[in-house]
């Protein structure tokens, strides 16, 4: 959790509060239904009255990151990539899966408390940058690795029955947690620059000019807003189909030297180190997550 502010902070929390002020507003409701003597509450529905109940949870959820850039991050006194804030690398990470592990327990009152385990491995960066003189592409590519860890809270609605015996029941939820993230091989090339014969000219071979840059590891402040419903498949096993908007803070780029691999007009490569400022993108994710609940 490295270099939160306050006011970022407290923005983050601003939809957690509102989902958390509903589900008050709602939870007191239903008890005061569940509680007005006329008997209709089924312990099928999750009435108020049900047991506490452990659980645990395992799923895969497909995840489509929001389009972001990089751009310059803090200012660690060396030189900054990009220099302006019209120059960037624009671009998206590829859809993913994100593999879940969950252990909670069933409350009162239709509440559900859970923490989980989030892993997504090799997911792939692709982007175009906008430097001067470099030509409309500008490929860049990068993989990143994401561990997350989150204390999910959710209200179960009462829902409806689809079978005999077997409920469907819609809920919310919100959570906060921490996300490790590593990012590696991040490469930005440069196939078709304004000059073809000027400093990106390619090598002898057709070798494409590029820069390397530094990779980047980190843990961020994450929350997290869930829609869903629960399935009642058997027994007391559930089949939860959900909706998650994540916001993962930023990952970045470290200080470091990043490798400028240039052609010069006699086909020799050059390979020119240059230590430059940290660059950060915002990774914000939507998924739709599949998991299997089992009650004890």
């Amino acid at each position: 959790m490295n270099r939160i502010g306050c006011a970022r902070f407290r923005t983050a929390l601003l939809p957690l509060v509102a989902v958390a002020w509903l589900l008050a507003v709602h939870g007191r409701s239903a008890a005061a239904e569940d509680s007005g003597g006329s008997g209709t509450a089924l312990p099928a529905a999750g009435a108020n009255a049900a047991p506490i109940a452990p659980y645990l949870s395992a799923g895969v959820a497909l995840i489509r990151p929001r389009e972001t850039r990089f751009v310059d991050g803090a200012d660690a006194g060396h030189a900054a990539l990009y220099g302006s804030r019209q120059r960037f690398d624009a671009g998206a990470l590829d859809d993913g899966l994100r593999f879940h592990l969950a252990a909670g327990v069933r409350l009162p009152y239709r509440l559900r408390v859970q923490l989980e385990f989030g892993m997504a491995r090799r997911l792939d960066w692709r982007g175009n940058a906008n430097y001067r003189a470099s030509g409309e592409r500008q490929p860049s590519e990068a993989t990143l690795d994401t561990r997350q860890f989150l204390l999910v809270g959710f209200h179960d609605f009462p829902g409806w029955e689809i079978a005999t015996g077997r409920r469907a029941q819609p809920f919310l939820g919100a959570g906060l947690g921490i996300t490790d993230y590593r990012l590696g091989g991040y490469v930005q090339r440069f196939p078709e620059p304004d000059d073809p014969q000027g400093s990106l000219r390619r090598g002898p071979g057709g070798e494409v000019p590029f820069t390397a840059l530094p990779g980047g590891r980190g843990r961020n402040f994450t929350w997290m807003l869930t829609a869903g419903i629960a399935i009642a498949v058997g027994g007391r096993t559930h089949l939860d189909l959900s909706y998650r908007y994540t916001d993962a803070g930023k990952i970045r780029t470290d200080v470091g030297d990043i490798a400028i691999v240039r052609y010069g007009e006699d086909g020799a490569r050059r390979e020119i180190p240059v230590r430059i400022d940290e660059t950060s993108a915002a990774y914000r994710t939507h998924a739709l997550l599949a998991a299997l609940r089992f009650e004890f």
